[in-house]
């Protein structure tokens, strides 16, 4: 596999223009974000945790069984093996697996879970302690593909119950305070295909949302229980959202209705309210921010990314996450490219540098199988 390295991997398109106006209007969006956001006279902005980057090399993913699902722990660097963690009951007979997302200081899982004859309404939502294996559980029923957002803190979960109320579907956007475990609503949506909590601002005061229905896809800003539209990212459906790790832009794919490619990778400057496209040859699907990066990079046939392993040719890579340090990738591979592709493995790559070639470990090639984040070191 041919893996980029960092100075590559931001690479010229055959047309420079595209890429200048996409430059230009993302470190455009970062001045004036960075204006709008500026602490007034001697007020001193708030102080936040910071993940230790160095302990912060382990990637935490789950292998399904056919009762009960797993979360297993590795070192992205080898040493000690699989750990395993914790396991979960699922609903395999239906497919629904758990899933979840790792805590930015890298030692929680917020993990969710549908128990077997199970409607989707019903799932749980559970705080994993990675030292010890410990299992807290939220009160409450939540959305089985509610996607978990932490805050940069880790002091809230952002998450996604519905119920139908005469026909109509609500859908509310609940915040977890994860040391309590207490839950309070803080937006309503009605009759949306998808609302998604997709991260919070870094000074975690700002909970942003993506609604997609009858409207088309659109942007959501909450903030001390008030709830206002922040930008238009498609008069159609979108998927794969990713915020940047400063709250400043939303990488997503757009689906669209005709054309040579249908999954189209753009990027919305959240204070200019302006959405860009890096140009491509082919479909792109998931999206990720290599830390330090301006730009986002996208995966799929014609993501940043190509497999050259022998039989490789009809595969393709849809990344997960970087690990903070941005040596290592975390992402599942597709065969074949196509509207019938399916998950052939779940797996770490290593980027390659000057002085190291890239290389792949396969975490599990078991079906149904989810990344859950980069989490601290901790030998078995």
């Amino acid at each position: 596999m041919f893996f980029p390295d960092i100075r590559r991997a931001l690479h010229l398109p055959q047309s420079l223009t595209p890429f200048l106006l996409l430059l230009l209007a993302v470190f455009g969006g970062i001045a004036v974000w960075g204006i709008a956001t500026r602490p007034s006279g001697n007020v001193a902005p708030p102080l936040q945790p910071l993940p230790d980057i160095a302990s912060i090399g382990s990637v935490a993913y789950t292998v399904p069984g056919h009762d009960f699902d797993e979360v297993l722990v590795r070192r992205a660097d080898g040493l000690g093996g699989d750990r395993a963690v914790a396991t979960f009951p699922n609903s395999g007979a239906t497919g629904y697996h758990i899933h979840g997302s790792a805590s930015p200081l890298g030692d929680f899982v917020a993990v969710v879970s549908l128990p077997p004859f199970t409607a989707r309404s019903g799932a749980n939502l559970s705080i994993l302690t990675l030292a010890d294996g410990s299992v807290r559980s939220i009160t409450g029923r939540f959305d089985y593909f509610t996607r978990v957002s932490w805050s940069p803190d880790g002091t809230k979960i952002a998450a996604v119950r519905y119920q139908d109320v005469d026909g109509t579907r609500q859908s509310s956007v609940v915040e977890v305070d994860t040391a309590t475990g207490a839950v309070r609503a803080v937006a309503q949506f009605s009759d949306a295909f998808d609302v998604v909590p997709v991260g919070y601002s870094f000074d975690s005061s700002r909970l942003y949302t993506v609604v997609v229905d009858n409207r088309g896809s659109n942007l959501f800003l909450e903030r001390d229980g008030k709830v206002q539209l922040e930008a238009e990212l498609s008069p159609g459906r979108t998927r794969d959202w990713a915020l940047s790790p400063d709250g400043s832009r939303l990488a997503f794919v757009d689906i669209l209705a005709g054309g040579s490619r249908t999954y189209v990778g753009r990027t919305l400057v959240i204070a200019t309210k302006s959405v860009t496209t890096l140009p491509a040859s082919a479909n792109q699907f998931g999206s990720s921010w290599m830390p330090g990066s301006p730009l986002p990079a996208f995966g799929g046939p014609g993501g940043s990314w190509q497999l050259t392993d022998p039989g490789a040719a009809e595969a393709y890579l849809v990344p997960s996450a970087w690990s903070p340090d941005s040596m290592y990738l975390a992402g599942a591979v597709y065969a074949p490219a196509g509207t019938d592709a399916t998950v052939r493995s779940l797996e770490l790559v290593q980027r390659e540098t000057s002085s190291a070639p890239g290389r792949r470990v396969v975490l599990t090639d078991v079906p149904g199988a989810a990344f859950l984040g980069w989490v601290r070191n901790q030998l078995p």
